[in-house]
C-alpha cells in the first residue's frame, strides 16, 4: 500500500514538470528523450544485479511480456493527446470506469474481492465527489475525438495494468520497468518520426533530466504496489495522482489553495487503506 502512495507521489511530481516541460517542447519530444533516460537507468541497474535479468523461458511468455509493454506504451501517447484537450475531470471520470472494470475482471474471473470493500468504496466515492463537485466549474465541453483518446487510454492501462500482474508473479520489478520503457521508446520513437517531428538533443540541459529518475521510482513503486496487492487497489490509488498534482501546484508552482484538496484526499486514501 504504502508503495502505491510513494508512486502516486511521484508521478504526481512527474506532471508538475510535465506543465513546465510541454510549454517549451512537444508531448512526444519529451517522451522519447525520457524513456531514453530511463531506459539507460535501468539497464545501469540490471548490469549491477544481475539476478534481476530473466530470460523468457517460452515464446509465448515473451510475447505476453512484449504485448503488455506495449499496450501500456500506447496508453501513455492516448493521456497526453487526451490531457491536452480536456481537464483533470474528465480525466478522474474515465480513470473511475477503468477501475470498475478492472475490479469486475478480478471479481468475476479471479474471484477476489477485497476485505471492507462496501466501506472502502464508500469513501473512496465520497472522496471523489468531493473533489468533483468543487472542481465542477472548470469543466469543460471535449470533442469527440478527446473522448476517443480517453477510452484508448481507459483501455490500455487497465488491461496492462492486469497483464502486468500476472507478469510479476515470475519476473523481477526493475526488469519489467527496463522492458516497459525500452517499448515506451520505441512506440514513441516511430510515432514522432511518422508525424515527422524534431527530437531533443539527448545532453542539453532541462527539467527532462530531472523527470526521467522521478519517473524510474514512480514505476518501480507502482509495480511494487501492484506486485504486492492486485490490480484494483493499484488503479484505485492511481487515481489520488489528480488531487496530489494539485497539492504540489500549489507548492511549487503557488497555485491558489483550496481546502477540499485535503478532505478529498483524505477520504480517497482512508478508502484505499480500508480496502488494501
Amino acid at each position: 500500500m504504502e508503495y502505491l502512495i510513494l508512486s502516486s507521489l511521484f508521478f504526481a511530481f512527474n506532471n508538475v514538470l510535465w506543465k513546465w516541460v510541454v510549454e517549451d517542447y512537444l508531448p512526444l519530444q519529451v517522451i522519447v528523450k525520457r524513456s531514453m533516460i530511463t531506459s539507460i537507468i535501468g539497464i545501469s541497474v540490471l548490469v549491477l544485479f544481475r539476478e534481476s535479468f530473466i530470460f523468457y523461458p517460452t515464446l509465448s511468455e515473451l510475447l505476453f511480456v512484449n504485448l503488455t509493454c506495449i499496450i501500456g506504451a500506447f496508453g501513455l501517447v492516448f493521456m497526453i493527446y487526451a490531457l491536452k484537450e480536456s481537464t483533470l475531470n474528465n480525466f478522474i471520470h474515465y480513470s473511475l470506469l477503468g477501475s470498475i472494470g478492472t475490479a469486475s475482471y478480478l471479481y468475476f474471473i479471479e474471484n477476489i474481492i477485497p476485505q471492507n470493500f462496501v466501506l472502502g468504496i464508500l469513501f473512496i466515492v465520497m472522496g471523489f465527489c468531493v473533489f468533483l463537485w468543487n472542481q465542477r466549474h472548470n469543466s469543460k465541453v471535449i470533442q469527440f475525438s478527446t473522448h476517443r483518446y480517453l477510452v484508448l487510454m481507459t483501455l490500455c492501462f487497465s488491461v496492462s495494468g492486469i497483464m502486468q500482474w500476472y507478469n510479476l508473479k515470475t519476473y523481477d520489478v526493475v526488469f519489467l520497468m527496463v522492458h516497459q520503457e525500452i517499448e515506451v521508446l520505441i512506440i514513441a520513437g516511430i510515432t514522432i518520426r511518422y508525424l515527422k517531428q524534431p527530437t531533443l538533443s539527448f545532453f542539453k540541459r532541462d527539467y527532462v533530466l530531472l523527470m526521467a529518475p522521478v519517473v524510474v521510482v514512480a514505476i518501480v513503486a507502482g509495480m511494487h504496489g501492484l506486485k504486492m496487492t492486485n490490480p484494483f487497489i493499484s488503479s484505485i490509488t492511481s487515481l489520488t495522482t489528480p488531487i496530489l498534482t494539485m497539492v504540489l501546484a500549489v507548492l511549487l508552482l503557488k497555485e491558489h489553495f483550496k481546502w477540499y484538496y485535503v478532505s478529498s484526499m483524505t477520504l480517497v486514501i482512508f478508502g484505499v487503506w480500508m480496502l488494501s
